[in-house]
């Protein structure tokens, strides 16, 4: 939120940085051991590999799907005065990029089934939850009445259906 409505976290971006980075070193190593030398995990021998990599399309598209909504929104007002998005991807949820960035990085559990890398993916989610708790303080310090009315419409992580 850099030049626009509200504070970001002031460690967002390192955070972000090194929980994805450490997220797929974890992976990769732990992948690695599993498909290589077969002592990782057992849960790939439970589930059927079809259904791992269903698991595996379904997250990475909406991953995919929910940052680049987030993206056109935000960019749609990159030349005009910073104002409250409620509309789009918005009006479903508070926080569309990081759950696409936590969904992707769910996709690739579905992969290997990395228990190690399951253990770093809830960090990562905990890390997020409290940067956007931060981040939230901001915009009804703002924008009052107004944002704690959106907070109450619009979850913050799982969209409401109805």
């Amino acid at each position: 939120m850099k030049n626009g409505l509200g504070i970001e976290h002031p460690l967002c971006d390192k955070i972000q940085l090194l929980m994805v980075m450490l997220f797929f070193v974890v992976w990769s190593v732990d992948s690695v051991n599993y498909f290589f030398f077969g002592y990782s995990t057992v849960i790939l021998e439970i589930f059927v590999f079809p259904s791992l990599l269903a698991g595996t399309a379904l997250f990475l598209s909406l991953s995919l799907y929910l940052i680049s909504k987030c993206h056109k929104a935000v960019l749609e007002q990159a030349h005009d005065q910073p104002h409250f998005v409620d509309s789009g991807i918005y009006a479903w949820i508070r926080h569309p990029l990081y759950l696409g960035t936590l969904l992707f990085c769910l996709s690739f559990l579905f992969l290997s089934a990395s228990l190690v890398s399951f253990g770093i993916w809830v960090t990562f989610f905990m890390l997020y939850d409290r940067m956007a708790t931060y981040e939230e303080k901001s915009l009804i310090a703002i924008l009052g009445e107004q944002y704690i009315s959106y907070q109450k419409k619009v979850s913050k992580w799982i969209p409401k259906l109805l």
